[in-house]
């Protein structure tokens, strides 16, 4: 039966995952990468995820603020654009129609950034 590496999003034999590497979701091959690289990714899927909610919660906010502060340039200017996104229309229902109408730059922003896929799946 395989497992799936939550890095790379790969679907693997046991083999490949490590004792720890099994609990963690993480392939042997994707544990050596870099911890900051391994962070980013697991950051990046973190933001999409707040945007296929059908609520973003006030404990989301509070999650995005801090990503908001990260030091990686990307992930920190993706979570600004949540993290507005949230406080503006946090229920999903008609977001992107809501956004359309009163902020078309955060709609820009989305397209920019790739985040307008989230709300497609």
């Amino acid at each position: 039966m395989s497992h799936w590496c939550r890095i790379c999003g790969r679907h693997l034999p046991n083999e490949k995952f490590s004792g720890k590497g099994h609990c963690k979701h993480i392939c042997k091959k994707c544990s050596t990468r870099p911890r900051e690289e391994r962070d980013g990714i697991d950051q990046e899927r973190e933001l999409f995820g707040y945007l296929k909610q059908s609520h973003i919660t006030d404990n989301n906010i509070i999650r995005l603020k801090k990503l908001a502060e990260s030091p990686d340039e990307k992930i920190a200017t993706m979570a600004k654009l949540v993290l507005e996104i949230g406080l503006i229309c946090p229920y999903k229902r008609r977001r992107l129609k809501i956004l359309a109408r009163k902020r078309r730059d955060l709609i820009e922003k989305l397209e920019e950034t790739g985040l307008i896929f989230a709300h497609h799946y």
